[in-house]
């Protein structure tokens, strides 16, 4: 079986200074795409979800130290996420059709 959702989050270069890094940039993008999934759309709704599923998702993931990301946070990372990288990521994961003819038909 291949590479977990997580592996292969966790392979997306994070594009914030080590200072601005309080949440690994994999778990903001995974509970942006667990929102989305439970129908959530958009920065704020993102955050809502992650307000309102709060406690699960400390406990399932293991949160420590800063809890789980803000809307602003979730925002950042958002807009500075080199997209190409990430639909790369994601379509390892889920497609078995050629990365290359897929990312050509989004264009």
């Amino acid at each position: 079986m291949g590479a977990s959702l997580m592996e292969h989050l966790r392979q997306v270069e994070d594009f914030r200074t080590t200072n601005g890094r309080r949440h690994p940039l994999w778990l903001v993008l995974l509970f942006v795409i667990m929102g989305t999934m439970s129908g959530y759309v958009g920065y704020r709704a993102w955050g809502n979800f992650v307000k309102r599923h709060r406690q699960v998702l400390i406990k399932k993931f293991e949160i420590q130290k800063h809890g789980v990301p803000s809307y602003s946070t979730i925002r950042r990372v958002v807009m500075g996420v080199d997209f190409d990288k990430l639909a790369t990521s994601f379509a390892q994961r889920f497609l078995s059709h050629d990365i290359d003819k897929l990312l050509l038909l989004m264009e």
